[in-house]
């Protein structure tokens, strides 16, 4: 492949809440001790549905950090953004600038800061920039929703906007809260689990919802180093694609065509790891799994090693890729690449791939990272995430 000549995207800053706690380094503890989240929600079950296995953020740990105004997914936003901004040693986005708000729209007639009901319809919308720390008036603001590859579909169009020349930082959030008019959409769909999410488990009977908020802070490589601000990876290949032939069912087709996208796209012909979608359903991981032997088989992929995350916090819909990222970035920080919450038999993978039921450390692995998010409806996305000077840290 020719040379790359256009800038490297970078991650200088991420925040993250799940049901593991408030910040990257909760979650990357708990995904590493393999723990389950999961347990029965009593107001999901009092509003009478009967799948009710989820894995709810607890707002009175430090993830909330006394923000009680508003909406409970403001709440989780501006909790994410803070963490994200603080990371990436950044007070104020504004002029050159973009957020990137995904899955929900603005609320109309913004009523401000009043409590909103917890199963009301305020927690559909928002949040808006205004609801954001250390956002100025004088960013751009774009709302994108592609179903769950929403964060992945924005970094991706985040990072074609600062390859553009047109601003030199970009911030993604997401969101996902717990409410029964976003619940009833995934219950009626019958993909749910009764017990709990056991993604790649030859067990598994469905997903299980999670939980919480991503931010991710991308700049280019040139801002980060004139700011002095070592990054924790670098965005080197990213696919995002519509394909529409299912409304709900997983593709093979489409799924290896995107992987093989972002692949080329980063230059690369395999990674040291990949974080798969992996909800837990029986169709979706089965057609994951034979889409990545698809692509691994023909070029020389040797137990390449697999996990998810579902098991453990639930899948945060719009917002799932978030915690995929964050556990790229705890693999290219450590060597490390973490097991699958709940997977105890996993279902057989083929030779160009290892599921991972516990942690394996990795020593002389590549240090890149492939990303996986899928959704309804076609809405595909692959990102390849690279450590920045190609060693551990």
């Amino acid at each position: 492949m020719a040379p790359r000549t256009t800038p490297d995207t970078v991650i200088t800053g991420m925040g993250l809440i799940t049901a593991y706690g408030g910040g990257t380094s909760a979650y990357w503890r708990g995904l590493l001790a393999g723990t389950r989240a999961l347990r029965p929600h009593a107001d999901l079950a009092a509003a009478g549905f009967e799948r009710t296995v989820t894995a709810p953020v607890a707002m009175a740990d430090d993830a909330a950090r006394g923000e009680r105004r508003g909406s409970r997914r403001g709440v989780l936003a501006r909790v994410a953004t803070a963490q994200a901004l603080r990371e990436a040693s950044i007070a104020e986005l504004g002029y050159g600038a973009m957020v990137v708000i995904v899955g929900q729209t603005p609320r109309a007639n913004d009523a401000g800061d009043g409590a909103a009901p917890r199963w009301g319809r305020d927690e559909l919308a928002g949040p808006s920039p205004a609801d954001l720390p250390g956002i100025s008036p004088r960013a751009e603001t774009v709302y994108l929703s592609q179903a769950c590859a929403s964060v992945s579909f924005a970094l991706d169009y985040a990072r074609t906007w600062l390859r553009s020349g047109c601003g030199t930082t970009a911030l993604v959030v997401g969101t996902c809260v717990l409410n029964a008019y976003e619940y009833a959409g995934m219950a009626i769909t019958g993909a749910l689990s009764p017990t709990g999410a056991r993604p790649f488990d030859t067990a598994r009977d469905g997903t299980s919802l999670g939980e919480g908020a991503g931010a991710l802070l991308l700049e280019t490589a040139a801002a980060a180093d004139r700011r002095g601000v070592r990054p924790q990876a670098v965005l080197a290949g990213a696919a995002a694609r519509v394909n529409g032939r299912s409304p709900a069912a997983s593709d093979e087709e489409a799924i290896s065509d995107c992987v093989r996208a972002a692949l080329d796209d980063a230059q690369l012909e395999r990674v040291g790891y990949i974080h798969a979608h992996a909800t837990g359903t029986v169709q979706g991981d089965t057609v994951e799994l034979a889409a990545l032997q698809a692509v691994g088989a023909p070029r020389g992929w040797e137990a390449v090693p697999v996990s998810g995350h579902k098991g453990g916090i639930g899948h945060l819909m719009h917002a799932s890729s978030a915690p995929g990222i964050a556990a790229a970035l705890g693999y290219l920080r450590t060597g490390t690449a973490p097991g699958t919450p709940g997977l105890d038999a996993p279902e057989a993978a083929g030779r160009s791939l290892r599921l991972l039921t516990r942690p394996r450390e990795l020593p002389g692995a590549p240090r890149s990272c492939l990303v996986n998010s899928f959704g309804f409806a076609g809405n595909n996305s692959s990102l390849v995430l690279t450590a920045p000077d190609g060693s551990i840290r």
